[in-house]
């Protein structure tokens, strides 16, 4: 393939180019329009200019996951560029309006989210016209055109014209100081390239020469806390435990068949203090399920991989697929509750949390996931009397840390986190439930019947 780039400008964009490597800065490079060979052929010169090691190449037709989902696992680490042929706009184009005008503010969303998490987004829209294609036909690579047809690509062209009041609200509704379009029209092969070419010298030098500074949000606490109603009494007897116990988990395997064969997904995330009860919960949660159809992750400290993506990435790629159940042993609230008081995030790393967690949770929940939350909660007397308790026996003092003992001292300061935490994103498709836990037996038969209550609701 000759490359129709000049090598001055080729050698300028490849500068460039390890300028934001050096930087770490990662970049994603989207490119929309009717697509087909000619498109086809446009992007293949882009890609080509470029260090292959250092670029990631996609094409989001291929997805078989949720858009903001694909995107966000797609996107190349920081120091490297992505380049999307075809993104999140191709699929928001063809939904109904009611969707297409909630989708254009999930993308407008989801850039804000990577312009404040280092990744700066180029978008470029290839506004073709069937008569300035056939004019300028003899101009793009020879054996393109067998079939007599503009390569291809009419079909597709004259869809796109038909969608023209859409493309524009589109390019209107999305058009931000976060990712501003750049379009540009599609005639003679060699100046459609050129001119990308000078939008992305132009790009990348503003990129180095203006870094983005993150924005810090309003911390807004509007929604209800369910811990404002904990009673710490709720007891349940053992042969009460017993008998309730069976029956939800014979109740809960049978929603489990009943999920595997839908198109729905089940995220279950329990957070809570130290020596709650976490692992005794889940575990009656899972002596329900076929080992198939489940998968717990723990969330340890980020490996380097994971930081060298945005914060969410790590989780995103865990996400459950329709018919499957996924179980996080602690989660993304981290960012809201441990890392700003431990300082591993800024002050306005923190702030953001709660708005891009909604947008996360949001568009999974619209997709196909359902959430259900836990917050497991037992009181500060409660929790000395366990860990002395733990100190004391041979077969559970492994359990307890002196990071333990170090966060328990900082109780008052992680009670106002977490109840903050908990108004910003108790939202109504992803619900925080407040367990009571000093009775371990009342909490576990809680948290059975809130996931077989919201199951059958959700499945029926």
């Amino acid at each position: 393939m000759d490359l129709l780039i000049s090598k001055d400008k080729a050698s300028t964009l490849t500068q460039l180019e390890h300028q934001l490597s050096d930087r770490k800065m990662a970049t994603v490079i989207l490119i929309e329009g009717a697509g087909g060979m000619v498109m086809s052929h446009i992007v293949n010169q882009i890609v080509a200019v470029f260090e292959p090691r250092n670029i990631k190449y996609h094409s989001i037709s291929t997805a078989k996951i949720p858009w903001i989902q694909y995107c966000l696992l797609n996107i190349a680490p920081k120091g490297q560029i992505s380049i999307f042929d075809k993104g999140w706009y191709s699929g928001i184009l063809s939904l109904d309006d009611d969707d297409f005008r909630t989708h254009l503010l999930l993308a407008n969303e989801f850039e804000r989210y990577l312009y404040n998490n280092g990744v700066n987004v180029i978008k470029i829209f290839l506004d073709m016209d069937e008569d300035e294609l056939k004019k300028n036909k003899k101009s793009y690579p020879v054996g393109i055109d067998e079939t007599g047809d503009i390569f291809n690509d009419v079909d597709k062209i004259k869809d796109y014209s038909v969608k023209k009041d859409r493309i524009k609200r589109i390019m209107d509704k999305t058009s931000t100081k976060y990712s501003a379009w750049n379009v540009v029209k599609v005639g003679d092969f060699k100046k459609t390239v050129r001119s990308i070419a000078d939008i992305l010298e132009e790009s990348f030098t503003d990129l180095i020469q203006r870094p983005r500074e993150p924005e810090a949000f309003e911390i807004l606490e509007v929604f209800p806390n369910p811990r404002d109603y904990v009673d710490f009494s709720k007891t349940i007897t053992k042969e009460e435990y017993n008998k309730k116990l069976d029956k939800l988990q014979n109740k809960l395997s049978e929603l489990q068949v009943k999920l595997a064969n839908s198109d729905k997904a089940l995220c279950i995330v329990f957070e809570g203090w130290d020596a709650a009860g976490k692992g005794g919960c889940i575990k009656r949660v899972t002596q329900a399920l076929n080992p198939r159809g489940y998968k717990i992750f723990p969330t340890p400290a980020p490996t380097a991989e994971e930081k060298s993506h945005t914060h969410l990435w790590r989780f995103a790629k865990n996400m459950p697929g329709p018919g499957q159940i996924a179980l996080f042993d602690r989660s993304w609230y981290g960012r809201m509750m441990v890392e700003p008081i431990e300082g591993f995030c800024t002050k306005e790393d923190y702030s953001r949390a709660a708005g891009e967690i909604n947008l996360f949770e949001g568009a999974l929940a619209k997709d196909h996931v359902i959430f259900i939350k836990f917050w497991i909660d037992i009181t500060k007397e409660e929790q000395l009397k366990r860990f002395n308790a733990r100190a004391a026996d041979p077969m559970k003092s492994w359990k307890l840390t002196d990071e333990d003992w170090r966060n328990r001292e900082k109780w008052d300061v992680y009670e106002k986190y977490v109840n903050s935490m908990i108004e910003q994103t108790n939202t109504e498709y992803a619900p925080w439930v407040d367990v009571e836990c000093i009775d371990k037996r009342y909490g576990r038969i809680k948290i059975l019947e809130t996931i077989v209550d919201t199951l059958k609701k959700e499945l029926d």
